[in-house]
């Protein structure tokens, strides 16, 4: 698990190039997924616990990488590698756009889908 995710991150790093402008932020690093929200369509959805080895790392040169795939939703797209604005407060692969929010006092990143329904991430620090 740890080697594929090394694998990812080396390859990011070597498709990425050197020239990019860095960003200060206090997403950078690696962040832990730990609950899910999916709607069924009523409008009650809450987040549950979930067993999962996902992650996610934004790098300070304006990409985030994932070991699984970073991006879900209406407009799936496969790949582990995305661009992230944050001046935006997303990223994206392709089509598939993320947007996120973090909340600093209890140090929990919620990132939400392009979904018909509801449909969410929340996630904590890795590292």
């Amino acid at each position: 698990m740890i080697m594929r995710f090394l694998a990812v991150f080396v390859l990011a790093i070597l498709t990425t190039s050197c020239d990019d402008q860095e960003v200060d932020n206090d997403l950078i690093g690696a962040w832990k997924h730990v609950e899910s929200l999916s709607d069924i369509g009523d409008g009650k959805a809450t987040f549950h616990r979930v067993n999962s080895d996902k992650t996610l790392l934004f790098t300070a040169y304006g990409t985030v990488i994932s070991n699984e795939n970073v991006c879900m939703g209406n407009n799936f797209q496969e790949g582990t590698v995305a661009t992230w604005n944050p001046s935006d407060k997303g990223f994206q692969l392709e089509d598939c756009k993320a947007t996120y929010t973090l909340d600093k006092e209890i140090g929990v990143l919620v990132v939400n889908y392009q979904c018909m329904e509801a449909c969410a991430e929340k996630y904590v620090r890795a590292d």
